[in-house]
């Protein structure tokens, strides 16, 4: 294991159990830890310019994309919709089929001004233990700001998939256990 994946692993760990600390001291997780400078903020006009961009057609429970790149845009949580879950296109953890060989960009918005989230991509299925250690991770954002002052945090990044099955799943302690994941088909 390389330098840089121990100290990503160990903040990892160091985040999630501050996040379960402050979660049963009544603290937001706001105050859990500190954030990777890759989160950005939004408002919700832009939030909303956002969630347009996702390039998938639905289907049932199933979000398709085609082409050789392709833009997948989560929020967690949306008005409207359970805690905790993860949206797309409208659908609660819908399943992702995405095309291999594309390079696929995704856009996580956190949306919940009670929680942070992550949007964090494995091989490792269902059923999530409450203190996850989920492994390994293949792709993914890490652990979000709380959303404060009207404004809600969002991170991008590129992914480059080999045919296969994965999950996108929240790492926050008993997030993914109680629901907020869903699955991700390369084909």
């Amino acid at each position: 294991m390389n330098t840089q994946t121990k100290m990503q692993k160990n903040w990892y760990v160091s985040v999630g159990v501050a996040a379960v600390l402050a979660a049963t001291m009544g603290m937001g997780t706001a105050m859990a830890g500190a954030l990777d400078s890759s989160w950005k903020e939004a408002t919700l006009p832009q939030v909303k310019a956002m969630l347009a961009k996702d390039t998938g057609k639905v289907s049932g429970d199933t979000v398709t994309y085609s082409g050789k790149t392709v833009h997948v845009v989560a929020a967690a949580v949306l008005p409207g919709f359970p805690f905790p879950s993860f949206e797309v296109h409208d659908k609660k953890n819908p399943t992702l089929d995405i095309p291999a060989g594309a390079t696929v960009d995704v856009t996580f918005i956190n949306t919940n001004k009670g929680f942070g989230h992550s949007f964090d991509i494995t091989k490792k299925g269902p059923p999530f233990a409450v203190m996850p250690n989920i492994k390994p991770i293949v792709a993914g954002t890490g652990f979000s700001p709380v959303p404060k002052d009207g404004k809600f945090g969002y991170s991008e990044f590129t992914w480059h998939p080999a045919a296969g099955t994965y999950y996108y799943v929240c790492q926050i302690p008993g997030h993914a256990a109680t629901g907020m994941f869903g699955k991700i088909v390369v084909k």
